[in-house]
């Protein structure tokens, strides 16, 4: 079979705009649910029509966190060519699982400062935080540890476009099967296996982010060349989600129907790209979110607590929902900054830098078409 050939990344440094555009929009539907979440219990436990719209639209952004996870992965491995073990499991330590442990701890001690949960006994507290239970929105970064541990092997594999799509295929199957799974394991190993937490009931997120990571220049080149398609497609997509919870109630983000909603949300976001970033009003806020974004991911949770506990109930009034949107974004975001003045900042929230380089495209410069397995 004959292996992807890779771009010359000394000629050609490009800067993914579309993804991290992606990444700006998953991060703003994940704040949207927490936000709305927070408003309804400061509201009796009451959701309007459209602190609920947000909240359900929302359930978007996480699985699409799982493929931009999946993408940059295999996308970085195709432009290389190489796997460094040594080097992965070191910079995925320093990035991702140590802000990972220093934010279970932060949110541990808010626990025990604002809501009086003592510490318990070791064994205990290490399994909250192992399990990602420390905090309601800490899970996720659990996933996509288990996903690293796996990594290495697929990576090993997966060389082809036509493996990746067997890949791909495969693991929409485990995923589905894997819907609403109750394994009849008890005590702890059992309740792990049967939460959100879980990483194979994740695992056709993260493929589909190595499909598009594999066939990247034709996604990109057929998306953005229709714009205005690719905003119906998105627009189509959130219609639907709203007959959906409309008809069946809550749903979450782990519904059957985002086997689908997903890869196609994720293109038409992608496709959108041309369009919106026409205005820089949209596009310089979108390209700090999407810089941003895991830093927001991890403190956002930690703003919104502070802001119920200390703001006057006319504050959570539902009509300012946004203006309380557009706060716990920019105080995210300024916190970030401030952090980033700390001595090995990059170990508490990691921050990509955004490089001064041509957009990622199609038409110049772009890597060779990639040959099919044979």
């Amino acid at each position: 079979m004959e292996k992807l050939p890779t771009a010359n990344t000394k000629k050609e440094k490009t800067y993914l705009f579309e993804i991290h555009f992606l990444r700006a929009f998953a991060c703003l539907l994940v704040v949207g649910v927490h936000v709305s979440a927070t408003n309804y219990f400061m509201n009796g436990e009451k959701y309007t029509w459209f602190t609920y719209f947000l909240n359900q639209i929302g359930r978007f952004g996480t699985p699409i966190f799982a493929v931009i996870s999946g993408f940059l992965l295999f996308y970085q491995l195709r432009m290389r060519n190489n796997f460094d073990l040594g080097y992965f499991f070191k910079s995925r330590m320093a990035k991702v699982i140590i802000p990972f442990f220093i934010w279970s701890l932060v949110y541990r001690f808010l626990l025990y400062y604002y809501d009086h949960q003592a510490f318990g006994n070791f064994w205990p507290e290490a399994e909250k935080v192992i399990t990602g239970n420390s905090f309601y929105h800490l899970y996720f970064v659990l996933i996509v540890a288990q996903f690293y541990l796996i990594f290495p092997l697929l990576q090993k594999v997966l060389r082809t476009q036509s493996l990746v799509l067997i890949f791909t295929v495969i693991s929409f199957i485990i995923s589905y099967n894997l819907y609403g799974f109750h394994p009849d394991i008890k005590g702890g190993l059992g309740a792990f296996l049967a939460s959100k937490s879980f990483m194979p009931i994740w695992i056709a997120y993260f493929a589909f982010g190595a499909f598009l990571a594999y066939f990247w220049e034709g996604i990109v080149k057929y998306a953005t060349s229709r714009p205005w398609r690719m905003l119906l497609l998105a627009l189509i997509i959130s219609a639907g989600a709203v007959v959906e919870y409309t008809m069946h109630g809550y749903v979450s983000n782990r519904r059957l129907t985002n086997l689908a909603n997903i890869p196609l949300l994720s293109i038409a976001i992608i496709g959108t790209f041309p369009l919106l970033s026409k205005w820089n009003f949209i596009k310089q806020p979108m390209v700090l979110i999407g810089k941003y974004s895991m830093g927001i991911y991890l403190v956002h949770p930690l703003i919104l607590y502070l802001m119920a506990r200390h703001l006057p109930e006319p504050y959570w009034d539902t009509r300012a929902i946004l203006v309380m949107f557009a706060a716990v974004m920019v105080i995210a975001m300024i916190f970030i900054r401030i952090i980033q003045f700390i001595p090995f900042s990059t170990f508490i929230i990691p921050v990509p830098k955004v490089k001064k380089m041509k957009r990622s495209g199609v038409k110049k410069q772009a890597p060779e078409p990639i040959k099919q397995s044979a």
